[in-house]
């Protein structure tokens, strides 16, 4: 190990050149081969067609990491998901171009057993805590953690058994992604998703998943779009446990800066099927936005068909 420590500079260029890769380590306390994790992400090889893990050990890493789009097929996996820990404070204040704490770029990237932590405190204007802008990309037994825009995913993600949390927008982007049993906590009144998608794709998609709110909560909605942008927004909640925190018209249409009306809002694809309360008893619906739509069973069962919804792809079976 002190020996590849010592060769880190020469081991990251053969990497970058295209030659063969081994897993690497990242340790704080300078125990493994990096001590942090943009330099192992760097070190990783490039437009690889066979997997790399870069494991990091406990601690805490101050890091803003950015995962370009030729490091590809490439694992990052915490030792401990509460106790592997990125946190750092990025947003549009600070830096405009690249407000996010992370950057995953880089098609079929994996993300496990880590917590990703925004440090922007609330106010502080949109601050994500991952964006990702890649393909087959898969994000697994996390924390992630913001306020505003905890989430932005652009492309096709796999979530599962996540856990998110934030207040406005914190899911957001031009996306297809699927979410099975993940939670979601609102931490103030807001909005959880905002689905850019167009007519051809499926937007967000939450299987078995379930949204708590923090007390006094008043007002919160599952989506909200403006149709007039963006008249292809496509959410679909199914067998989703949601708490009480959540607002009965259950979702928003936003106006146009200007506008005096909402907009025809017809392409709008807002879906629901057998929500429930967190104890497991079926919520009254009758209020919900009539924009909005309760699915059949058929329905329902394209939306939880993984190769479906992201367009051929089956993540389930690169585990």
């Amino acid at each position: 190990m002190i020996i590849i420590r010592r060769l880190a500079p020469v081991f990251a260029l053969i990497l970058a050149v295209g030659g063969s890769a081994k897993d690497l380590v990242v340790a704080a306390d300078g125990s493994g081969d990096f001590k942090t994790i943009q330099a192992a992400v760097d070190a990783s090889p490039s437009d690889s067609t066979t997997r790399t893990t870069i494991t990091v050990r406990r601690g805490t890493y101050a890091e803003l990491v950015v995962v370009s789009p030729e490091k590809k097929n490439l694992t990052l996996r915490g030792e401990d998901r509460r106790g592997t820990i990125i946190a750092a404070t990025n947003n549009a204040k600070l830096n405009p171009r690249r407000r996010e704490m992370f950057s995953a770029e880089a098609d079929d990237f994996v993300l496990e057993n880590v917590t990703l932590h925004n440090t922007t405190p609330k106010g502080g204007t949109q601050a994500e805590a991952i964006r990702v802008r890649a393909d087959r990309v898969i994000l697994r037994d996390c924390d992630f953690k913001s306020f505003q825009d905890t989430l932005r995913l652009d492309g096709r993600v796999f979530v599962r058994d996540c856990y998110v949390e934030g207040d406005v927008d914190y899911v957001w982007g031009g996306g297809t992604v699927y979410f099975d049993h993940c939670t979601f906590h609102s931490l103030y009144n807001g909005y959880l998703v905002q689905s850019r998608n167009d007519a051809a794709h499926y937007g967000y998609v939450f299987v078995d998943c379930t949204l708590t709110g923090a007390p006094g909560i008043e007002r919160y909605v599952l989506a909200r779009i403006e149709p007039v942008r963006f008249p292809h927004s496509h959410v679909a909640f199914i067998d989703c446990k949601i708490g009480s925190f959540l607002s009965p018209v259950g979702w928003t249409l936003d106006k146009a800066p200007g506008a005096a009306t909402v907009g025809p809002a017809e392409h709008v694809r807002f879906w629901e099927y057998h929500t429930s309360d967190l104890a497991g008893h079926s919520l009254d619906v009758s209020s919900r936005l009539p924009a909005s739509r309760q699915l059949d069973e058929r329905e329902a069962a394209a939306m939880r068909d993984v190769g479906h919804v992201l367009g051929g792809w089956k993540p389930r079976e690169n585990r």
